[in-house]
């Protein structure tokens, strides 16, 4: 037990220092788990009467957990538009997944208006194009796991791929009809930090997404698999400088990759909105065959307060 300790010890200090970046960022990601491993710690060692390691123990569970308390005790951001409600959604679906069955059965039931869907392979283009409730399609598919498409109920307006890291991996940028409203949309699928290189591509990519949510001039959803969690600095960052909010503000914890396995579990699907959008509900979706969990979003937007929004050269989000 006194080794598990020193072991949640070094793990925080590694996380304490996630703001100089790679690797130490790695660690600042499982504070769930750094939570409740303590927590157990503090019952083991009470047990014992080991008041000092108890003691320790202790303020690191409550350490770890002031971030997941601090959401759930977050002023919930349902506000009071009175515009069109839709409702989106980010799915991975994992490339090398060959029963499709189950994101298929699951999409056909959900009253998704516009869904951005990752790791779109050749053979998933094809079952998600013969999708009829949704007419309005943009897919991107690629044999890894970055192949993008972007499912929509409503009419679609300059659709493109956008290159944000400058690494050829494709994010797709446009505009939705939302009723009588046009709200911009992002969707993307960042590298998987494991290495110092792949962390800078994602990073990279992270910042032109914020550049292009800040300049837009209409409301903004930013959606996908960003691979890195609420505890991270660069998801702060990337909050602060794309001006945006986590639709799962006020909602408690939820896993959407490695769900089913407690100590990988981390949330790295993110919906994020900017201020011209009211959030409703937002949830983390059921299995759907993947090793990700969609996630979900019912929004509404602000009524247009007269005249025609300006619109941008087709690919921009300005």
């Amino acid at each position: 037990m006194l080794w598990l300790l020193g072991g949640v010890c070094l793990a925080t200090v590694l996380a304490l220092l996630a703001p100089l970046g790679w690797p130490f960022e790695l660690f600042s990601h499982f504070r769930v788990q750094y939570a409740v491993a303590a927590l157990l710690l503090v019952v083991l060692l009470g047990w014992q009467r080991r008041t000092l390691p108890t003691v320790i123990a202790l303020a690191l569970a409550g350490w770890h957990a002031l971030p997941g308390a601090q959401t759930l005790l977050a002023a919930p951001m349902v506000s009071s538009c009175t515009g069109q409600a839709f409702t989106v959604v980010t799915a991975n679906v994992r490339f090398s997944n060959e029963h499709r069955e189950p994101f298929l059965a699951w999409l056909d039931t959900q009253p998704g208006d516009l869904v951005v869907v990752q790791e779109v392979t050749a053979a998933w283009a094809g079952d998600l194009a013969s999708v009829g409730t949704y007419p309005y399609q943009q897919i991107l598919a690629r044999d890894d796991p970055y192949g993008i498409a972007v499912l929509s109920r409503w009419p679609l307006e300059s659709v493109n791929r956008v290159d944000l890291a400058r690494d050829g991996l494709p994010s797709l940028a446009g505009v939705v009809h939302a009723g009588d409203q046009r709200v911009r949309f992002l969707g993307l699928h960042t590298h998987w930090p494991i290495t110092p290189a792949l962390a800078r591509a994602r990073d990279q990519a992270l910042q032109g997404a914020a550049e292009l949510a800040r300049a837009a001039d209409l409301p903004v959803v930013l959606l996908g698999d960003l691979n890195l969690t609420p505890e991270s600095p660069a998801f702060d960052r990337l909050l602060r400088d794309a001006a945006l909010r986590d639709v799962m503000q006020g909602v408690r914890w939820r896993p959407t990759w490695a769900a089913g396995f407690w100590p990988l579990a981390l949330r790295i699907d993110h919906i994020l909105v900017s201020s011209g959008l009211c959030v409703e509900h937002a949830e983390v979706g059921p299995s759907i065959g993947s090793d990700h969990r969609p996630v979900l979003a019912r929004l509404r937007t602000q009524p247009r307060s007269g005249g025609a929004p300006a619109t941008g050269p087709a690919g921009a989000m300005r």
